[in-house]
């Protein structure tokens, strides 16, 4: 589905079954005409059943944020964001408070519309696996892949607005069209990086591990995760700033919590459970219609398949982690090297592929948890048979 209000403001929903990354515009877009004197309601026009987030929550939520977005913009032009490389806008309602936050794809990286550009600057995305244009996607992405909303992404979808304040040499009628990931705004009292880790609950940490591990995150650091307090006086962590994930390498991987003591406490049984109940072929199915990238998707199936086995073998979260990411910069994590044994035994054919790096990985995790309860050889024998069972998923 494809939702586009044209007049003063143009603004539309993209549906993730069309979308096309490699277009800067959306196909097949259905228009409705509005100004500040008569706006018709989109209610009138769109079916919410063919919005394409899960549940009738999540497509009624989109649409009212879709609509409040539009009548907003009849009000208030987009506020660049200062912080952060790519060209990033806060969105408001008709009474001037933020409610949105739009990344156009055009703006991404060393692209020529990014405000933030610098000729000296090095292009993050190229480096990363990741090209320039995809980082809207992956917001996306992270969004859909965090089913029952297990990791507080917030509400994510892509939109395409136009408005005369954006940047670009090509213009129709005065305004500028942009395609990008439209989310909504978080009220927040700052960042994980203003405070100490000692305040943020362990569930908390684990759920935003969770979630960096399922995208393979090579940006998560204490600012992109919010803090909300909870009438408990607890802190509540957000994610945000997921562009930079679903790379197509396995070197790149950050994770801020890894020097968080959360990290090294054993998961409950609640976030067990969700971990071996993430469905990879879905999620992969998922991330193919949104235009994904199969080198990008693969990333994603061996990072889950670590999770998911090191869940199931009792490591802890920075058990997991610290095999996915390097500790030391110029030296490959052992989930690098796991690849790249199984690459050579297999040359390349990606089903044997996997295949290899599967039963590698088994017997990587068994070490690993045998590293923390069986400092003896002669014990590792003696379990390693175990825990193999358990996470021969």
């Amino acid at each position: 589905m494809r939702l586009l209000y044209e007049g003063n403001v143009k603004i539309a929903l993209v549906g993730q079954e069309d979308f096309d990354p490699l277009r800067n515009l959306p196909r097949d877009v259905h228009t409705v005409h509005v100004n500040k004197k008569s706006a018709k309601s989109f209610e009138e026009k769109v079916d919410p059943t063919k919005c394409t987030q899960e549940g009738s929550k999540s497509e009624e939520a989109i649409l009212r944020l879709i609509e409040v977005v539009r009548e907003g913009l009849l009000h208030h032009q987009p506020e660049l964001c200062e912080e952060g490389i790519n060209g990033t806008y806060f969105l408001k309602n008709r009474e001037g408070k933020r409610i949105a936050v739009f990344k156009p794809q055009d703006e991404e990286g060393n692209t020529d519309n990014n405000p933030k550009k610098s000729d000296e600057t090095e292009d993050p995305f190229a480096n990363n696996g990741i090209r320039s244009g995809e980082g809207a996607q992956r917001e996306v992405a992270a969004y859909l892949l965090d089913r029952e909303g297990f990791s507080g992404v917030p509400l994510t979808t892509m939109a395409t607005l136009s408005h005369e304040s954006f940047r670009s040499s090509k213009r129709t009628n005065g305004q500028v069209t942009k395609t990008g990931s439209l989310q909504e705004y978080v009220d927040n009292q700052g960042a994980a990086w203003d405070v100490g880790p000692s305040a943020f609950r362990v569930r908390d940490v684990h759920k935003i591990g969770v979630l960096d591990l399922r995208i393979f995150n090579n940006d998560r650091h204490g600012g992109n995760i919010l803090l909300t307090k909870c009438p408990d006086g607890g802190l509540k962590l957000t994610p945000i700033d997921q562009g930079f994930s679903l790379s197509s390498t396995l070197d790149h991987a950050t994770f801020e919590w890894m020097n968080w003591p959360q990290s090294h406490i054993p998961f409950d049984e609640h976030t067990k459970r969700y971990i071996q109940s993430i469905n990879i072929e879905e999620d992969a199915d998922l991330l193919e219609k949104l235009g994904v990238r199969p080198e990008c998707i693969r990333t994603m199936r061996i990072s889950t398949t670590l999770l998911k086995k090191g869940a199931a073998a009792g490591l802890t979260l920075y058990e997991i982690g610290g095999m996915a990411s390097r500790l030391v910069f110029d030296q490959p994590a052992p989930l690098e090297v796991m690849y790249e044994r199984a690459s050579r035994a297999e040359h390349g054919d990606e089903e044997r592929l996997l295949t290899a790096l599967w039963s590698i990985m088994e017997v990587e995790v068994a070490d690993k948890f045998m590293e923390r309860c069986c400092p003896s050889p002669r014990s590792k024998e003696t379990w390693r048979g175990t825990v193999g069972a358990k996470i021969a998923i």
